[in-house]
């Protein structure tokens, strides 16, 4: 009996492991000044010959600029600068009962696209020290002590642009 529960466990484990190494999107949870705060996901599109970075923001305030930049710093301390535009902007409304009151709650999730050269690509090899949107009203701005995007970035970078490569 322990065998099978053993064996289900590591099953478990493996099939955990294996879809965290293959996630689509990679993000953290910023939270500034005790504020709410946000989370940012990033993911990797291909449109025709071109690649992008999409990043996504869910909040209780913040949203993209109608042409929005991105400056990233790399460890070795390389710093980019992406020129992007705003997809779309999606606001949702709930409220919490609080002592008889309803207090509102509102999320915003708003999405935009960074154009990636192939000559960029290497730049995330190192991983991203820092990273600062133009969001309204506050611009994000988060610094890392230890790689959590710069790397998934680069290999899905690398990965999308060898298959377009080797068509």
């Amino acid at each position: 009996m322990r065998k099978q529960t053993l064996a289900a466990f590591i099953c478990s484990l493996l099939l955990i492991v294996t879809s965290c190494s293959t996630a689509m999107k990679v993000g953290y949870t910023h939270k500034p000044l005790a504020a709410e705060g946000c989370e940012v996901n990033y993911s990797i599109s291909q449109q025709s010959e071109d690649l992008f970075i999409i990043v996504s923001i869910s909040s209780d305030r913040l949203i993209f600029t109608d042409a929005p930049t991105m400056k990233m710093r790399n460890f070795q301390g390389d710093v980019i600068e992406l020129n992007g535009k705003s997809l779309s902007t999606q606001s949702e409304s709930a409220g919490v009962l609080v002592n008889n009151i309803v207090l509102p709650i509102t999320e915003l999730k708003a999405m935009a696209q960074f154009k990636i050269e192939k000559e960029q690509i290497p730049f995330f090899e190192s991983g991203i020290q820092k990273v600062r949107i133009s969001t309204v009203p506050l611009v994000h701005e988060k610094i890392f002590t230890n790689d959590v995007i710069g790397l998934w970035l680069y290999k899905k970078l690398d990965e999308t642009q060898r298959t377009q490569d080797n068509f």
